[in-house]
């Protein structure tokens, strides 16, 4: 898939429009590499990213800032089947993924 870029630098201000990510739990589906991850996941307490390309997480770990390496997991998994509890996030990122 080809990689999106926020040419107009815009996409971080979305999303801090639409969800207050400041001290809460939030999971992303379809996180891929991080790209979007690493854009919101100082302010969020923690961030589980999941995906279905195990390449793009590879490389969403090879390139995670060593500052959020106890803050943010990122796992292989897809939305159909979420191996976690209804009430184990604040907020659900589903961004960029088809």
């Amino acid at each position: 898939m080809a990689i999106r870029t926020d040419t107009a630098k815009i996409e971080r201000q979305y999303l801090r429009d639409m969800v207050d990510v400041t001290d809460k739990r939030i999971l992303e589906i379809g996180c891929g590499s991080g790209r979007l991850t690493w854009q919101y996941a100082d302010d969020a307490y923690h961030v589980v990213g999941i995906d279905v390309e195990l390449e793009d997480l590879q490389a969403g770990l090879a390139s995670r800032p060593q500052h959020l390496s106890s803050k943010v997991d990122l796992m292989a998994g897809s939305a159909i089947v979420l191996p976690f509890a209804s009430s184990t996030f604040d907020h659900v990122i589903f961004a960029w993924s088809f």
